[in-house]
């Protein structure tokens, strides 16, 4: 008699790491219905499953809803933002002279308003049409709708780029920050607000994960100079281990 034989597929090998190219992780914590594992090369956070970019794109794409008036304040924490940005900006004016700014994922624009009060040259990027438009009509700020790479800025255009809790939502992290790189000027500053791995739980995306990584100094650092960049300072703090840190270009 021929003996029956049953097969199992195997489950695909995960995917290696996008800073240190190991394949090796464990599952560190479960947020809503998502997993999140730990590299145990460099110790980054991943989502998985790791979700399409074409089905993020869509989840992000606002351009059925209604446009927001420009008169009311859709946050609902207008003054918080004023005291929180113009304080980060302090920091930045500390370190870099006032010119021209991107702000990545300006959303309602709220940065880039105060830094138009002080004389900078703004501009911004975001994904949302909704405020994107919300964010020209009440402050006359300049923002492309769409990813950064479709934006095509000029080489060596800006002065300053800042990504406000945005890093984490980048399906290619170092494509963003090597596009950051060739949009700045040779001494120009990248500042990245992010929150940190231990601030996952507060974070749950029950339909869509948009948190695609968490970083902690050290794996931030790694992506940073991976890119070309060098760490120029560390701002730590701002909730749950949200670090900010302000990266400068070079070797």
């Amino acid at each position: 008699m021929t003996p029956a034989l049953a097969a199992v597929a195997p489950e695909p090998a995960p995917p290696p790491c996008i800073l240190c190219g190991r394949s090796q992780s464990s599952r560190a914590v479960t947020v809503g219905s998502h997993d999140y594992v730990r590299c145990r090369g460099c110790g980054l956070l991943s989502v998985r499953p790791f979700p399409d970019i074409h089905d993020l794109l869509s989840f992000y794409d606002d351009r059925s809803e209604s446009f927001v008036d420009p008169s009311v304040d859709p946050s609902g924490e207008d003054r918080v933002h004023r005291v929180r940005f113009a304080e980060e900006l302090d920091r930045i004016e500390e370190h870099c002279r006032r010119g021209r700014v991107l702000d990545i994922g300006c959303a309602w624009g709220f940065f880039l308003a105060q830094c138009k009060e002080r004389g900078w040259d703004t501009e911004g990027v975001d994904l949302s049409h909704v405020q994107a438009d919300y964010a020209g009509r009440r402050f006359g700020l300049d923002v492309f709708t769409g990813p950064l790479q479709d934006a095509r800025f000029p080489a060596g255009h800006f002065d300053v780029v800042t990504m406000w809790h945005v890093f984490e939502h980048f399906h290619d992290p170092l494509g963003a920050l090597r596009e950051v790189k060739r949009v700045l000027k040779g001494d120009g500053t990248v500042v990245i607000a992010a929150p940190t791995p231990i601030s996952a739980p507060d974070y749950v995306f029950e339909s869509m994960p948009l948190h695609l990584y968490y970083y902690d100094e050290d794996t931030l650092g790694l992506a940073l100079r991976l890119a070309g960049f060098r760490v120029a300072k560390v701002f730590r703090g701002g909730g749950t281990g949200a670090a900010a840190l302000m990266k400068k270009v070079g070797i």
